[in-house]
């Protein structure tokens, strides 16, 4: 078994419990493993996550499911049947995102016309299934289907997002009590967690702190004595800002766009880059490298991530 009849059975069942995610995972004999369970949306550094985990931001990641604060009330949901469609450097190019059949692959294949089909595999996800075409109509038109079609989906996206310092991405909180918790901080130095004191968070002028204590797990961007809770991964764009530590990188004639692996975008300006190419980004040498990026689509998520392409 693997990701695609996960995303089968998601497609199904339309949403759930992320017990039931986890049953479902092991019903499908998946793998087995513990997790960190909760509200965070934002992937933890290592790159070697529990199972559960794993498949649960890589399906975030491309769309194809919202988990717990995006999934309307339900630990997550499946996307209804879309087609992301975004203007590719060799024509047209539709990502096909959310709920699947093999009703709607059937429909899919019959009516693919004048485009073509291609269906990638990548570990840890569920085939990734590209319509490209010479124009923008013979991709559209697959809508007849059953499909949503989103048209210039990164671009749609990521002018729809706030930037990592809008004051809607974070809100006020406490300092967690008790001399249990293990504490670190960010580091913008070395990109790395670096162990802390509560003394540090509570006098600091400012830093991103996780605590973290069996299941719990807070991130907290400290100032002064204040926290603010906030998405990890854009806490740690909000720490580069202030220190003004520029880590992108953008090849405009390859069309790539590489960032250090700790510090993966927030995701759903990462939707947007994966979106750009139908692909996972590839690791190397410590830097995921996100490709057929257009460099408006670069330029619109350095803004949002305050940093300047080099």
């Amino acid at each position: 078994m693997n990701a695609n009849m996960l995303l089968l059975w998601m497609s199904a069942r339309r949403e759930g419990s992320w017990q039931q995610f986890r049953a479902a995972i092991e019903e499908l004999h998946l793998g087995e493993s513990d997790d960190l369970c909760g509200e965070e949306d934002d992937a933890p550094d290592q790159l070697a996550l529990p199972l559960y985990q794993t498949l649960r931001f890589n399906l975030q990641r491309f769309g194809h499911a919202e988990f717990f604060a995006g999934a309307g009330g339900a630990d997550w949901r499946v996307t209804p049947p879309s087609l992301a469609v975004t203007q590719h450097a060799r024509g047209w190019l539709g990502i096909l995102v959310g709920a699947r059949s093999q009703a709607l692959m059937q429909r899919l294949h019959a009516a693919i016309g004048p485009a073509t089909l291609e269906t990638l595999a990548y570990p840890g996800y569920p085939d990734q299934i590209l319509i490209a075409g010479g124009d923008k109509g013979a991709v559209a038109a697959l809508e007849r289907v059953g499909l949503l079609i989103q048209s210039d989906a990164p671009a749609t996206l990521l002018t729809s997002l706030p930037p990592i310092d809008d004051a809607c991405v974070r809100y006020p909180a406490q300092l967690p009590l008790g001399t249990d918790w293990k504490i670190d901080r960010f580091s913008s130095e070395n990109l790395a967690w670096r162990s802390a004191t509560l003394d540090d968070a509570a006098s600091v002028s400012g830093g991103l702190f996780r605590f973290s204590l069996r299941h719990q797990r807070h991130m907290l961007f400290c100032a002064s004595g204040a926290a603010l809770g906030i998405p990890g991964q854009v806490g740690k764009y909000l720490v580069l800002r202030r220190y003004r530590h520029q880590i992108l990188r953008y090849d405009a004639q390859k069309r790539l766009l590489t960032v250090p692996a700790s510090c993966r975008p927030p995701f759903l300006i990462e939707r947007a880059l994966v979106l750009c190419s139908g692909s996972p980004p590839s690791y190397e040498g410590g830097l995921l490298r996100y490709t057929e990026i257009p460099e408006d689509i670069a330029v619109i998520a350095a803004a949002l991530l305050r940093q300047e392409l080099r």
